[in-house]
């Protein structure tokens, strides 16, 4: 990486699927990056390069249109005081929204360091000239399966391996990978671990809900993709992870679980919501309930703490993964309850934040946390300040570029 400036800035170019995925929770996931790198004082600027289409919006005549997802970007950094510092370069049209590519290409000429979060940036030459360019690797093992496997993770032929080879450091949220339990194939990569980092300041603190209706959320996805095959074994998605707790409401009737469930499916294995609402779940629409970053954070704000579980994949892999939407609840003092996937060796559970591992420990769980709610709000706020604080993991992953 670049020498600093005598004041320490970098200018830093940050990729992502805030555009092209425009969803609540999905937003927070990439906007704490060049957030983060903003508020430490850097030259940051986002720019959304994919290559992928805009397959979730379509004009009125139901051929492909960005006027959605270019609008949804430029609101959320308008928002967050960066409408200077995007550009969204269209697959279907060929335009460069936001900044002008001239602009975008002399960026790219003068940048100290790139960051490709989800593997999302398609790596054409102006990225691969900046020095230093770090791979976040958000889907730990499916990556890796993907890399071990040689199948094509972004467009074209390379596949992951070239994506990987595309960079030069590569950090990965799976935080057990190298431990003796985790099965992430390593692939001869240096990955190094990392988390997910959350602006505080746009989370503040509010009081818990006082109505008893007041529910443990959580927002998901029922499978966001197929099941890979990889020593023949199959990896999955969360379906497969909620159906071994379907009937948790009937073991805590006094505490409500409520479920925001997207891409469920329309063939055999479609999320069961008719089983599930007759066994006591809440299941909520996110496009309702969280459509976009604003109505996220009040839903979550809105609720009593989470209760999630994690995709199979991670949970089976032993992959140390923590999930980025648990992080901003824990932001929000809300208490979280979460499957254990070997994050609890990194993220201290037991107050605020509580791992289990099958049916009965759920259950303990919420119990232990409805036992004294405010103790364990102050706890969870206080994780997410000593462990997800966007300036400390930022900070923290820059050091590890300069080293």
């Amino acid at each position: 990486m670049s020498a600093p400036t005598t004041d320490g800035r970098l200018r830093i170019v940050v990729g992502g699927f805030l555009g092209l995925l425009p969803a609540g929770g999905v937003t927070w996931d990439y906007v704490q990056y060049p957030l983060g790198f903003f508020e430490m004082g850097h030259d940051v600027f986002y720019i959304e390069d994919t290559r992928l289409w805009p397959v979730y919006q379509t004009d009125n005549e139901g051929g492909y249109s960005c006027a959605a997802n270019v609008a949804h970007l430029a609101a959320v950094m308008e928002f967050f005081g960066m409408q200077e510092r995007w550009a969204y370069r269209d697959e279907a049209s060929g335009e460069c929204f936001g900044l002008p590519l001239s602009q975008v290409e002399e960026i790219c000429r003068t940048a100290d360091l790139f960051v490709n979060v989800s593997c999302s940036t398609f790596l054409r030459e102006e990225y691969l000239r900046i020095p230093a360019r770090v791979l976040i690797d958000s889907d730990p093992m499916f990556s890796q399966i993907q890399y071990a496997i040689q199948e094509a993770f972004t467009p074209g032929a390379s596949g992951m391996r070239g994506v990987v080879a595309g960079h030069t450091h590569h950090f990965t949220f799976g935080e057990n990978i190298g431990a003796a339990d985790c099965r992430i194939p390593l692939c001869g990569v240096d990955w190094k671990p990392t988390r997910q980092p959350v602006c505080l300041e746009h989370w503040p603190v509010t009081p818990l809900p006082r109505s008893s209706a007041a529910a443990f959320t959580t927002l998901m996805n029922w499978t966001a993709a197929r099941q890979l095959v990889y020593e023949e074994e199959s990896w999955g998605q969360k379906d497969t992870e909620f159906l071994r707790i379907l009937d948790l409401p009937r073991s805590v009737p006094r505490l409500p679980l409520a479920v925001a469930v997207g891409q469920t499916g329309n063939t055999e294995g479609a999320f069961p919501r008719e089983e599930a609402e007759r066994r006591g779940w809440q299941v909520l629409d996110p496009n309702v309930c969280a459509p976009d970053w604003m109505r996220y954070r009040d839903f979550i704000q809105d609720s009593r703490g989470e209760f999630s579980i994690a995709k199979e994949t991670y949970v089976k892999g032993r992959t140390g993964w923590f999930s980025c939407r648990s992080a901003c609840y824990l932001a929000a003092a809300r208490p979280v309850i979460t499957q254990e996937t070997g994050w609890s060796r990194y993220v201290p559970g037991g107050s605020g934040l509580l791992a289990f591992e099958d049916f009965d420990g759920a259950v303990a769980a919420l119990e232990r946390v409805a036992s004294d709610p405010a103790a364990h709000a102050l706890a969870a706020r206080e994780i997410a300040q000593e462990y997800f604080r966007s300036d400390r993991i930022l900070g923290e992953l820059l050091a590890q570029v300069s080293a």
